[in-house]
């Protein structure tokens, strides 16, 4: 048999059923990453605020999920999130009956890890830029905020982009666990290809092309993103 004929579109070959595949992992890829962004950076304004209960938090939150595994961290979302909310929700309308599929429950587990890692990653970040220079924008007469995303926010870009950049391959390898909680990702299709076929090296394979080729891609975006703000910096 040839091979490459098991990548066909159709009825023939598994090629479609990859394509499907590769779409729901770049979904979930795309759907944690700005969220998981979002968190990041709360995360990093808490360790930075003046409420002992924020830092407490902030702290709390990043040292559980920086410590659990990813996989444990999905099988708990997986399979405890949803009885929680239920029991909460329950206290309210005893009918409720709240229901997540395994697609949301992946994307709050990804969220969840990736947070608590670039939260540190921005709070380094933050720690770098000189505070004599918001010092200096705060004496010409800008307001905190303004000192802020004119002048900290871009500086402190620079330096969360190379962290960023780790983190988003990580996350992009890390989408192959949702596998194993039945949503059809990439490595899902795949491990059904193989079932079928009786040919893991070749598929096996072929995951690895297509890893490699979006961490490929993904580094080409980095160095642009990179290239970009020093410029706009003025290359300081």
């Amino acid at each position: 048999m040839d091979l490459l004929s098991l990548l066909a579109f159709g009825d023939t070959g598994w090629g479609d059923e990859l394509a499907r595949g590769l779409m729901v992992t770049l979904a979930l890829a795309f759907v944690t990453a700005p969220l998981a962004l979002i968190l990041s950076f709360l995360l990093a304004w808490a360790k930075n605020s003046n409420s002992r209960l924020l830092r407490g938090f902030a702290n709390g939150y990043t040292t559980v999920f920086r410590s659990l595994p990813e996989l444990l961290t999905l099988i708990i979302i997986y399979y405890q999130l949803q009885i929680i909310l239920n029991a909460l929700a329950r206290l309210v309308w005893a009918d409720a009956n709240i229901s997540l599929n395994a697609f949301v429950s992946g994307v709050v587990a990804l969220t969840l890890v990736f947070s608590a890692l670039g939260g540190e990653v921005v709070r380094s970040a933050y720690q770098a830029v000189s505070k004599g220079q918001s010092e200096a924008a705060m004496a010409l007469g800008l307001k905190r905020r303004h000192v802020f995303f004119r002048v900290v926010l871009p500086q402190m870009w620079r330096h969360c982009i190379p962290a960023f950049g780790n983190l988003w391959l990580i996350l992009l390898k890390d989408t192959s666990l949702v596998s194993i909680i039945a949503v059809n990702d990439l490595v899902r299709y795949a491990n059904r290809a193989i079932a079928t076929t009786k040919e893991p090296f070749f598929f096996y394979t072929v995951l690895a092309v297509i890893f490699v080729s979006l961490a490929f891609l993904s580094g080409q975006v980095q160095r642009v993103l990179e290239r970009r703000t020093s410029a706009n910096l003025g290359g300081r």
